[in-house]
């Protein structure tokens, strides 16, 4: 009798443990729905959305994002997205864009965005761009508190336009403490009016509140850096 009850304590014991580690893993993997969008402003609906390891994901990474290919008259992109996967957590959120883009004589207008779910952090937002232009780049972010991708219901920031060799950077006053997920989402915009090219860095981050400060000048490296590597 005592060895059955042992027995049965056991399994509930070994339950309870997967359940918690269930729960944990979960928490920290909310984040699983990092999309890209590419999309022409002068031609009618989206161009490319790309889900990670979904179709037109040229990388085999989970939570790396990387796409090839024309889009509009933008006949050549080459775009990566990152996300908490190898930057960071659901409590530290982190999300990094970069991109070529090159246009025909035309030029073109062009929206690179970037988006996550589940996050949970909430110090204040940072956010960091660097790159060079043959047109005009403005480079904006958003929290979400309804958790969906691509939502932009509370704007974090916005620098920009720049054109030339760039790089800025900006906070906010943070995000409200939560318990609830939100969304992140990265939008670059890029206006060419003749043929050119243009490339950037963009990064946005939510640090630990008492870490902003020290995060603020490592990302105004990070921008400085950017903007040195792409003249």
């Amino acid at each position: 009798m005592i060895n059955l009850y042992r027995s049965k304590m056991a399994k509930v014991g070994t339950v309870f443990v997967l359940a918690w580690a269930f729960s944990i893993g979960t928490a920290l993997t909310a984040n699983a729905a990092l999309m890209l969008r590419l999309d022409d402003l002068t031609t009618a609906g989206f161009d490319v959305t790309v889900t990670d390891q979904g179709v037109g994901d040229m990388s085999t990474t989970a939570g790396v994002i990387l796409f090839s290919g024309p889009v509009g008259s933008f006949f050549i992109n080459v775009s990566t997205g990152v996300n908490n996967t190898t930057l960071g957590t659901a409590l530290i959120p982190s999300m990094d864009l970069n991109s070529i883009d090159v246009t025909t004589g035309t030029g073109g207008l062009l929206q690179i965005l970037l988006t996550d779910t589940g996050f949970t952090g909430s110090g204040p937002a940072l956010m960091a761009i660097g790159g060079v232009t043959a047109g005009k780049v403005t480079y904006s972010a958003w929290a979400d508190a309804s958790n969906v991708a691509f939502a932009t219901g509370n704007p974090l920031g916005i620098v920009g336009p720049y054109s030339g060799a760039f790089s800025g950077t900006t906070g906010t006053l943070g995000l409200a403490a939560s318990s609830a997920l939100y969304s992140l989402t990265q939008q670059v915009s890029i206006v060419h009016t003749t043929a050119g090219a243009t490339s950037f860095n963009a990064t946005v981050v939510v640090p630990e509140p008492m870490t902003p400060a020290l995060l603020g000048l490592g990302l105004i490296g990070v921008a400085a850096f950017a903007r040195r590597r792409s003249v």
